[in-house]
């Protein structure tokens, strides 16, 4: 599954898909290992039961066979989980980041875990199977009084001798089964163990970069006390200018209206006195007009 990180240029989109074909040969690797291991252990699981059931029927030539032909078993199987770990180790320590690769590789970690129990109780079963043959073999080897003579008695502790034996053997491979799975419980302690470290690793690792960037913030931060100061003291300053031209500009307002006011009051008071000096100097010239006229009337009435 590709990472969407917005804009790639070419060379983490070749990246990219370079890593999912890598990822693709080494799944397809471990999915191989997967169905083999699987077909050989059911094949292997159906021999031993055949043979638990014919075990003391078949000849010694055809018991050779069977356990060395089980043996190459065992060894494909061995081959086969070693290969599928080997694998999924080197996809874990390379594929890990992406997530959707990590899930998957933790499930094929689970389903070879399981594999490993089951060779182990796989083995457990044929190493019982081969001693009680050779136990067999070796009782058969033996001369075997007749049944019905005085030693019969010697025939019966012969006969309980066996049996006591491979109770014995039976009791044995118990014990180791019960060791194993201890063992098998405490490997996977270890592993949870293991996988539980490294996550606090990355986990600490993360912490410290997280400090180094605080570092780094702590260093820088008297500078940047020095600058909010300087913003603050520039908009202190850049506010008093502002206000102080705005009083300046209400002041300058209110003198040019009052300004206005005289002179408007001035003006009106100048025509109010205006006003009566043009009425008595019209009315004077109305009396000068008056007396001109009546002079000039006497004056053509003595010369008529």
């Amino acid at each position: 599954m590709r990472k969407n990180y917005g804009i790639l240029n070419d060379d983490e989109k070749n990246c990219d898909y370079n890593e999912s074909i890598r990822y693709r040969e080494y799944k397809r690797n471990v999915r191989n290992a997967q169905i083999n291991f699987e077909q050989i252990l059911s094949d292997f699981k159906e021999g031993l039961n055949n043979y638990e059931h014919e075990m003391f029927r078949k000849k010694d030539d055809e018991m050779s066979e069977y356990f060395c032909y089980n043996k190459k078993k065992i060894e494909q199987l061995e081959n086969l989980h070693k290969d599928g770990i080997q694998n999924l180790d080197i996809m874990k320590n390379y594929f890990s980041h992406n997530t959707t690769y990590s899930i998957e590789i933790a499930r094929y970690l689970s389903i070879f875990d399981k594999f490993r129990i089951q060779l182990q109780t796989v083995k457990n079963t044929f190493d019982k199977i081969s001693l009680h043959n050779n136990i067999h073999v070796m009782y058969k080897k033996m001369d075997p009084p007749p049944l019905h003579s005085d030693n019969n008695s010697n025939a019966s502790k012969t006969a309980n001798t066996f049996n006591t034996v491979n109770r014995s053997i039976d009791h044995v491979f118990k014990e180791r089964s019960a060791l194993e799975h201890s063992l098998s419980e405490l490997d996977n302690m270890i592993s949870v163990g293991q996988e539980t470290s490294l996550k606090l690793k990355i986990q600490n690792s993360k912490i410290i970069q997280q400090l180094k960037k605080i570092n780094i913030i702590n260093t820088h931060l008297p500078q940047i006390q020095k600058i909010l100061k300087n913003i603050k003291h520039h908009n202190i300053k850049r506010t008093a200018i502002l206000s102080l031209v705005i009083a300046l500009c209400i002041f300058v307002f209110f003198m040019f209206r009052i300004y206005l006011k005289r002179e408007i009051y001035k003006n009106k008071k100048s025509d109010m006195e205006n006003v009566p000096n043009a009425f008595w100097s019209s009315c004077c010239e109305q009396d000068a007009f008056i007396k001109k006229g009546k002079t000039v009337g006497e004056k053509e009435s003595n010369r008529c």
